[in-house]
């Protein structure tokens, strides 16, 4: 009988604690796919240091870094983090999810399913995931941002994170070979409180930006201004059970803005359809228009 692939799980953090991220979480959903996990975090954090020990798991090992050391424009910072991470992975597969994604239970024997397929065929460098963006509430769907990314690949040497972390390439500059996993990601990154929002959008903005243009273009700005929803849908399935006491918790008090979708019902229901028939919502999931 073949043996299972053996899967690192391996992930960055910074702030996790005033920035509301959730971290433990997105560990939590990797642990029954992996072998060990890794985690870059910062140094001098100590709050998110200790939010990771109380994972309580002897296969998590955090590896302490000053995020300063890094390339800083254009987000490569998040990149370097996360070949870092890769770099520590011992198993010939590892599995990346950042610290506001979580994996659904649903979905793991679709990973494995994908995983064996694909071990023992060599020009599958990575697999893919749907991804689902939560905006401005854990009830709502933003069909509109990034819907695939690959984040289960070989470590084998042959692939890094590029750009700003949002997915991998081949250390050779050739084309990612590429197979769809089946399975979903479940991405809260824009789903806090307001002033959470405002406070992870200028941590971020200062990966790709100075200090002084990250102030001057949203210093000023209240907080009700950042995340609001100009496409959001409502979402009726399931969330992955890791995340039932954190949503049991409320709305995040925020109210979603309809923006071009402040139209009557019938339209509304007519751009649901046409986004799912070009595949921008989801089809295995019931997301209803709001």
């Amino acid at each position: 009988m073949a043996r299972e692939p053996r899967v690192s799980g391996f992930s960055i953090v910074r702030g996790a604690r005033e920035l509301d991220y959730p971290i433990i979480e997105s560990l939590r959903s990797l642990l029954p796919l992996a072998e060990e996990i890794v985690v870059v975090a910062h140094r001098g954090d100590e709050a998110t240091l200790n939010m990771l020990g109380s994972l309580g798991d002897e296969r998590l090992r955090v590896v302490p870094v000053d995020w300063d050391e890094g390339p800083r424009g254009g987000g490569r910072t998040l990149a370097w983090l996360t070949n870092l991470g890769l770099a520590r992975c011992r198993c010939p597969w590892a599995l990346y999810l950042q610290a506001d994604e979580v994996i659904h239970e649903a979905d793991y024997d679709r990973i494995h399913g994908a995983l064996e397929r694909c071990d023992g065929v060599p020009a599958v460098d990575a697999l893919s995931f749907r991804f689902l963006h939560f905006e401005g509430s854990h009830g709502y769907v933003n069909p509109l941002r990034y819907r695939r990314q690959c984040r289960l690949v070989r470590n084998d040497g042959r692939l890094e994170s590029v750009r700003d972390a949002a997915g991998f390439g081949r250390v050779d500059g050739r084309r990612l070979r590429t197979r769809s996993s089946g399975a979903r990601i479940f991405h809260y990154g824009w789903a806090r409180r307001p002033d959470q929002l405002k406070a992870k959008t200028l941590a971020l903005a200062r990966l790709y930006h100075d200090d002084a243009s990250v102030d001057r273009r949203w210093g000023g700005l209240p907080a009700e201004r950042f995340g609001s929803a100009e496409l959001a849908f409502r979402w009726a399935g399931s969330h992955p059970a890791v995340m039932a006491l954190r949503i049991a918790r409320g709305d995040l008090g925020r109210v979603v803005r309809r923006g071009p979708l402040e139209t009557p019902l019938l339209r509304r229901r007519f751009y649901a359809m046409w986004l799912r028939k070009w595949g921008v919502l989801p089809r295995w999931e019931d997301a209803r228009p709001k």
